[in-house]
């Protein structure tokens, strides 16, 4: 079979808006309204302006990916900014985004990242049209990304939740994702084991929380779901695994590319995260292009959705694998056709 990869995305910065104590900068594909770009709000105190730029482009070409590989209607973007004090400056926040986004005339659309919230997102929404955060809906971003993870387990283990023999997970970080994770695989029978840095996420009925140093990569698992920060993984923790399966909810969990391989190798099953984390995405493209039914949905009936169409797509990757291919040929194998409609349009049809 002769496969072919698709160029590196090319992403730049769109917009800016530069001062002594906040710099936004928009970074997407060059684009236009008829397919925007989308990505969320990202604060954070950055050492300069160049490096915040590099991981505006970092996170946009991961998303660029993200977007391709589900056909979701929208090229890659992210807005990133740099302030000092991020919480003293979120209303100049906010207008200044507004300013940005309505100078592309809709090439950009954002919602939630780091240290912005729904509500930031509701105040944004007031000044700009160009937010997709399910702002006004029972849909939540994170729950969506949490049943996108949990179509992808099951893709894994090749049943639904139902009806898998429940087995040994550990997931570290349990937040808004983790969180929702951790507690439906304890609702099907799972031993759950939670990392996590507020004890009270970690510890609730049915997990088993483990403290801060304990070496839990040495643990005996058959599925090991980070969802907690980027790099967590590095080449001790991976030499040390025993998990029959990751399914990373996190983008980017390992240190380098080499060290997923290197497991792989092992016989280890390890999903590509933009494979598992894309929930909230599809959710944005429900809310973009098919409007009526999402308007007319249960949270749900969104999250049923996303889950469905993650497992499928999981499922169809590991297929592929299975017959040998690579990881990136598999992901070519999978991805969406350009030509094809927006997924959220399917949910139209099926709502």
């Amino acid at each position: 079979m002769t496969t072919t990869t698709r160029p590196a995305p090319d992403v730049s910065v769109l917009a800016e808006h530069v001062s002594e104590h906040l710099s936004v900068f928009v970074v997407a594909e060059n684009t236009d309204a008829r397919r925007p770009a989308n990505g969320g709000l990202r604060l954070l105190n950055y050492p300069s302006d160049e490096a915040c730029i590099a991981d505006g482009q970092r996170l946009a070409g991961l998303m660029t990916h993200k977007h391709d590989l589900y056909g979701t209607g929208f090229a890659g973007g992210k807005i990133v900014a740099r302030a000092a004090e991020p919480e003293a400056v979120k209303d100049e926040l906010i207008s200044i985004t507004a300013e940005l986004l309505e100078s592309l005339d809709g090439a950009m659309i954002t919602g939630c990242d780091l240290n912005t919230s729904l509500e930031d997102m509701e105040r944004l929404t007031e000044l700009t049209p160009h937010v997709l955060a399910a702002v006004g809906s029972p849909v939540d971003a994170s729950a969506a990304t949490a049943h996108g993870t949990l179509g992808a387990v099951e893709a894994v283990l090749e049943s639904t939740l139902a009806d898998a023999k429940p087995g040994r997970a550990l997931v570290h970080g349990c937040g808004a994702v983790g969180g929702t994770v951790a507690r439906v695989l304890v609702k099907h029978g799972w031993t759950v084991f939670t990392v996590d840095l507020s004890p009270e996420r970690a510890g609730f009925p049915g997990a088993t929380p483990l403290p801060q140093d304990c070496p839990w990569w040495e643990l005996k698992l058959d599925l090991l779901l980070p969802c907690s920060i980027s790099g967590l993984i590095n080449a001790e923790i991976a030499s040390a695994l025993r998990v029959k399966s990751v399914v990373p909810a996190a983008n980017a969990p390992f240190q380098s590319t080499q060290l997923a391989d290197d497991l792989r190798r092992r016989g280890i099953r390890v999903l590509p995260d933009p494979l598992v984390n894309a929930g909230a995405v599809i959710a944005d493209s429900i809310e973009r292009f098919s409007p009526d039914a999402w308007k007319g949905a249960g949270a749900e009936d969104v999250y049923a959705f996303v889950r469905s169409e993650v497992r499928q797509r999981a499922t169809d990757y590991l297929n592929q694998r299975d017959q040998g291919l690579s990881v990136g040929a598999a992901l070519v194998e999978v991805t969406a056709e350009r030509e094809t409609d927006p997924i959220g349009l399917s949910f139209g049809d099926v709502a």
